[in-house]
């Protein structure tokens, strides 16, 4: 699938055209079912699926969406379309003096450069929802990269990634080389200490404990994916990528995990809150001084067997879900309901949850509180394992909920959640 780079004119409107709909995590795992692939791969170790499909993707990126895409990337952020090669540091690929077009970017691509457009969902409707779905489904940040490689090339040298990484191989034939991870589930993040920018956290702290070198010389593993596959690689894994005799696209579904470390960072923050020794300064002198020195760490050997205690999970887990919700939502947008389709629901209606929003579920003060993107309603306890239904059904018949309430308890609540912009109106009927 070679591109033919289209000319950055294209208007705001046609660049954020809707596609078609993106396929679920079940769809893009085959046989494999999601819990059996979160409960022996993830994490833990590469999963190659060989799908005999070759247009499988063909919803969620075609030849049409991909000139679109490109075309649309170049109108509203230049900067997210940039050429990769192997043999060249990126900061080489780079023109100082001009903004990427799309003819740099095609003379580049035909010199035998692979074209990357970084943060693809933001350009493709489609693309952006398979990430909405993936996010709902795994807690965790998801970012999509599009991948186009000329004949015989290399974009990338041999690396391991400190996310992980699903590849979803759209047109063309990739071969990859695959050799252990170096370092188990790298660390991609470390919170800047306040007086450190978060470039030097990222380059000096986030790299400290893992090997500057990568050597793929004698790789593990080497297969080629065709049309349709999948590659999963959990962070870490060293890997690399070439294309032999013909064009490749894929797209790169990177997973930002939230870490043990990142919850308990949470915690302790929190319970400095509470805590004023967690907020003195350390002593003076400390960097330099052997007495400070040694007062620091007698404190410090204090603190940690005392703090561990006294943390509250449950709190640290909630502000970390509150922070994700908070800004996946600008991902996924508003939230907008209906009076009329609300004032449309009865028992025999069939409603769809709206794609798009993280969701959450929460009792407590007698209330059960459902709360999707940066909305949430609250209701009786009795709503609780109705609202629980909803969480995990994204299609049902209103009378279908279960829990101690009668149709027009069922009714009430799917009209209000209707009217919150959760559900549209599938069919009034028996469907």
């Amino acid at each position: 699938m070679k591109p033919r780079l289209r000319s950055a004119r294209t208007t705001r409107r046609q660049a954020l055209a809707p596609a078609s709909h993106a396929p679920s995590l079940e769809a893009l795992l085959g046989d494999l079912t999601p819990e059996a692939f979160l409960a022996d791969y993830w994490e833990k170790r590469f999963y190659r699926l060989s799908r005999g499909q070759p247009d499988f993707y063909a919803p969620l990126l075609s030849r049409a969406g991909l000139d679109h895409l490109v075309a649309s990337a170049l109108a509203l952020d230049p900067t997210a379309v940039e050429l990769l090669r192997s043999d060249l540091p990126r900061n080489r690929m780079k023109d100082p003096t001009r903004a990427p077009d799309a003819q740099l970017l095609q003379a580049g691509y035909e010199a035998g450069s692979t074209l990357r457009v970084n943060a693809a969902h933001r350009f493709s409707t489609s693309i952006r929802d398979l990430c909405l779905s993936l996010e709902q489904r795994l807690s965790a940040p998801v970012n999509v990269n599009l991948y186009c490689s000329p004949a015989r090339s290399q974009g990338v040298q041999a690396h391991f990634d400190r996310h992980d990484v699903l590849v979803l191989q759209v047109a063309g034939r990739k071969t990859w080389s695959l050799s252990p991870p170096p370092v188990d589930l790298p660390l991609e993040y470390v919170p800047p200490f306040r007086f450190e920018n978060l470039e030097d956290a990222q380059r000096f702290r986030v790299t400290r404990h893992q090997p500057s070198q990568v050597d793929n010389s004698s790789p593990t593993q080497r297969f080629t994916l065709e049309p349709g596959d999948l590659l999963y690689l959990p962070r870490g894994h060293v890997h690399e990528a070439r294309t032999d005799g013909g064009h490749s696209l894929h797209l790169t579904v990177g997973f930002k995990s939230i870490t043990y470390a990142d919850c308990l960072a949470s915690a302790v923050f929190q319970r400095a809150h509470q805590d004023p020794r967690l907020r003195r300064g350390l002593p003076p002198g400390f960097a330099s001084d052997s007495a400070a020195w040694d007062e620091l760490r007698g404190e410090f050997r204090r603190l940690g067997e005392s703090l561990f205690q006294s943390l509250d999970p449950d709190a640290a887990v909630s502000e970390v879900v509150e922070v994700l919700m908070r800004s996946r939502s600008r991902v996924s947008g508003l939230t907008l309901g209906s009076e009329e389709d609300a004032a449309r629901v009865h028992a025999r209606s069939w409603v769809q949850r709206r794609f798009g929003p993280l969701m959450r579920y929460r009792e407590g003060d007698g209330k059960a509180t459902l709360q999707f993107g940066q909305r949430a309603v609250s209701v009786p306890a009795d709503f609780g394992e109705a609202l629980r239904f909803i969480l995990r059904t994204p299609r049902f018949q209103v009378g279908e909920l279960p829990g101690p309430l009668d149709d027009e308890g069922r009714v009430t609540l799917v009209r209000r959640l209707t009217h919150e912009g959760l559900f549209h109106i599938v069919s009034s009927n028996d469907g």
